[in-house]
């Protein structure tokens, strides 16, 4: 699926925006990549490829690095948008950073419920959800914090913080980086600012 005007997906209603919008992965970013799904257990962490390591153990860390721009806005970009799904997600988090949230790549609304339109979604590399769901919302400035890498479109990769899925945020070049993004992005939105 290519994105931009092309995309047979259009919003219901006007998606809630902001001026700087931090796309957040989870899986990888905020946590150890080796989470898992049961049906009874719901998600949790591999006792075997992650052991020592919890669910959204760098979220502090997160909510540190945004701590000096309260205005930054995210969007969950993850397959948490699906299972559990968005809302689902948000109760996992403390409120002051699902506070933060004003959406998710994934919706039902966009994107369809059957199993084809879930298929199509699941199969477009992230980047591209990423990028459509930004044509979408139309912010000033836009970051994306991931460790989904394949086939980001080119035009994206200046916007994207890349993580490695067993450090995530712990990782103290990707703080760095995403805290000079964030800063850029900041200063982006001043000099427009008469």
């Amino acid at each position: 699926m290519s994105s931009g005007q092309n995309s047979p997906y259009l919003p219901a209603s006007t998606p809630r925006s902001a001026d700087v919008v931090l796309y957040l992965d989870l899986d990888g970013v905020v946590h150890h990549e080796k989470v898992l799904w049961h049906p009874r257990k719901g998600i949790y962490m591999s006792p075997y490829e992650a052991a020592g390591h919890s669910l959204f153990e760098w979220v502090p860390i997160l909510e540190s690095v945004l701590q000096p721009h309260p205005a930054v806005a995210l969007v969950l970009s993850s397959t948490w948008c699906i299972r559990p799904g968005y809302s689902a997600t948000l109760k996992r988090l403390a409120a002051t950073l699902s506070a933060r949230f004003i959406g998710g790549t994934y919706h039902k609304r966009v994107h369809g419920v059957d199993p084809w339109n879930l298929s199509m979604f699941r199969t477009t590399p992230r980047g591209v959800q990423v990028q459509e769901d930004a044509q979408r919302r139309r912010p000033q400035q836009w970051i994306a914090l991931d460790d989904d890498l394949e086939d980001w479109p080119d035009s994206c990769r200046q916007n994207l913080v890349a993580c490695e899925g067993t450090t995530g945020l712990s990782n103290p070049e990707v703080q760095h980086e995403l805290r000079e993004k964030l800063r850029s992005c900041h200063v982006a939105l001043s000099a427009r600012t008469p």
